[in-house]
């Protein structure tokens, strides 16, 4: 129970003096010129890497007629379905036709909330070596969809082509061709395909898929892991300059949009729980000039076999087809995982040329130029100095002042998680026990009623369990004697929350901390007492543009899924069945908490009692 003892002392009325926020800002602006210094001299550029064109036998007319059929004869594909089965058996005799040898591997996973059999066509070719070079495509569909030609009999098509096109040429990397089931509830296939790669020590995945109808704008690379990874830059750097050899223009995300991907973590192609493994891949499609209109066809029964460009499928295939040739050519020594971007000279179709050893940790600020892994870790952790560095003053403030702190006063803010988090616990609960009904990681795909016609029985439940305990905690706080402590006490505690919470996300996923938390906790730091109207102003000010970042996203990724405020109901979904881990959930819900506490006492309460003054 917190009280006063004898004449208060000044100290833990603010919650740091004038000389520690001197040092703290000057620590601030210390790290403000390393990371000044940093952005200025430490990108570094990345090596040229030429290739020469080499003489592909990839036919984007035969893609062009094998994704017809695959469209066509082969239509709702649905995982665990006979059609889905059919599909299977067809892409089997297709590859063995063309002289691979093929297995069909089965795997269980929940859909609809029933368990059904997913299965993955395997062809294998073997090499003079024993690594191995892998090229995937998911052949499932939507419920949704009908043909499900652009996602992604398109990428099936390729794939049977390239599987004609790489048999024909002599390579020393073993080939897997795989067409992946259940890639639309979270990239299943593609999982349980990691440990198989692994066994045939695979160097490299590129996956295809989506290739939009109508002329060919670009080739286009997805780099996101599942949870965990990123790319390597040297597989980036071989597929740019690969279709940059057959004349394809190439586009990737660099810089902030690199960065939100780090930080979110949940990819949409198969290359996403290989690089979670370890296995480098990525992820290659067509984007058209026609990109509205494939984004309004998508995932519905007018994604039909219709106005796709042979181009297209030419473009890619050809891209595809070089990045293998080139990496039968690459020594191992020249690739790498983990460390950093350095430079070895190969001989490629009679030409020198750059192969990166580039590591997945390394982040590339523009097409041109890449900063070391390290480097961005230790700004990111200079980044959270000042934060850290507040904290330690507020706490020593805390113990040497005169309230005390024991139990309660400390616990009260963070106690507010319980009913969400109990709210929590019941969702993964009634998850488990099919009243929701089941997914295996992902939930329905974008467009799917199920999104959209919500279980009004399973959310009064919830909300029931958020209502009630709340009105009992209140309760409890109200038999607790607790007298009134200053505005900067209140503020002190919920910083040094603030503090630990930014703290546990960066030992999660650094980007994801600064891209969420890295404003709030600065913004924290930074309410001044709310007395009048500018200073409440100016609070309420800093903890929305704290906000921002998360409320924009949640715009972004709702206008895109077209699910509008939806999208809300989504990220529940996704909390019930799994992709967002026990620790993510539970940051998040604690920021949440401790926003809206800071909210109240910074901008809407109206007494902050007798000791507000600073």
């Amino acid at each position: 129970m917190a009280s006063f003892r004898g004449r208060r002392r000044r100290g833990p009325e603010i919650m740091l003096s004038y000389p520690q926020r001197r040092n703290t800002a000057l620590c601030a602006i210390a790290v403000g010129l390393v990371i000044g210094a940093c952005a200025r001299w430490g990108p570094r550029p990345l090596p040229p890497l030429s290739l020469s064109p080499a003489p592909v036998r990839f036919e984007g007319a035969a893609a062009f007629e094998f994704i017809r059929v695959v469209a066509e004869e082969f239509p709702d594909r649905v995982t665990g379905t006979p059609a889905a089965h059919r599909a299977a058996n067809y892409l089997r005799a297709q590859l063995r036709n063309t002289g691979y040898v093929v297995t069909l591997e089965p795997f269980p996973l929940w859909l609809r909330g029933k368990s059904v059999e997913g299965e993955n066509v395997i062809a294998q070719s073997e090499g003079d070596s024993p690594e191995n070079v892998a090229i995937i495509a998911h052949y499932d569909s939507q419920f949704t969809s009908h043909q499900a030609a652009e996602d992604n009999a398109s990428g099936v098509g390729v794939l049977l082509e390239l599987a004609r096109a790489l048999h024909q040429s002599p390579h020393s990397h073993g080939l897997i061709l795989a067409a992946t089931d259940a890639e639309e509830w979270g990239m299943i296939g593609a999982r349980e395909l990691t440990d198989f790669l692994k066994r045939h020590h695979t160097v490299a995945v590129i996956s295809i898929q989506y290739i939009m109808a109508g002329p060919p704008r670009s080739v286009e690379m997805n780099c996101m892991g599942q949870f965990a990874g990123y790319t390597p830059l040297w597989l980036r750097q071989m597929l740019l300059a690969s279709g940059r050899a057959q004349g394809a223009s190439m586009e990737q995300a660099t810089g902030r949009q690199e960065w939100i991907e780090r930080a979110l973590e949940v990819s949409e192609q198969d290359q996403g729980p290989l690089l979670r493994a370890g296995i480098p891949a990525v992820n290659v499609g067509i984007l058209s000039t026609q990109m509205e209109s494939s984004r309004r066809r998508h995932h519905t029964a007018e994604d039909v076999f219709r106005d796709f460009d042979p181009a297209a499928f030419q473009m890619l295939g050809a891209t595809v087809e070089q990045a293998v040739l080139s990496l039968d050519e690459v020594p191992l020594l020249a690739r790498g995982g983990k460390g950093s971007l350095a430079s070895t000279s190969v001989p490629t179709s009679g030409a020198m040329v750059w192969i990166h050893g580039g590591g997945a940790d390394d982040f590339q600020v523009t097409p041109g130029s890449y900063l070391h892994g390290g480097l961005v870790y230790a700004i990111q952790l200079l980044l959270l100095l000042p934060i850290l560095i507040a904290a330690v003053f507020s706490a020593h403030n805390f113990a040497a002042g005169d309230i005390d702190l024991r139990g309660w006063r400390l616990l009260d803010p963070v106690s507010w998680i319980i009913p969400p988090g109990l709210a929590t616990l019941l969702l993964y609960g009634l998850t488990e026990l099919n009243a929701l009904p089941r997914y295996e990681l992902y939930p329905a795909t974008p467009k799917d009623p199920f999104l959209y016609h919500l279980p009004f029985t399973v959310l009064a439940v919830l909300l029931t369990v958020i209502v009630v305990g709340s009105v009992e905690l209140q309760k409890l706080r109200a038999r607790m004697d607790t007298p009134p402590v200053p505005f900067a006490v209140k503020k002190g505690i919920l910083f040094l929350w603030v503090a630990m919470v930014a703290l546990v996300g960066f030992l999660n996923n650094p980007y994801a901390m600064w891209l969420f938390l890295g404003a709030f906790a600065y913004a924290t730091g930074l309410l001044p007492p709310p007395r009048g109207v500018v200073r409440r102003s100016v609070n309420a000010a800093l903890l929305i543009a704290a906000a921002a970042p998360f409320a924009m996203l949640l715009y972004s990724f709702g206008r895109e899924m077209d699910s509008g405020w939806h999208i809300v109901w989504y990220l529940v979904l996704q909390t019930a069945y799994g992709v967002w881990s026990p620790v993510a959930v539970a940051l998040f819900l604690m920021a949440l908490v401790l926003w809206a506490q800071l909210f109240w006492i910074s901008v809407l309460a109206t007494h902050q009692g007798a000791e507000s003054q600073p």
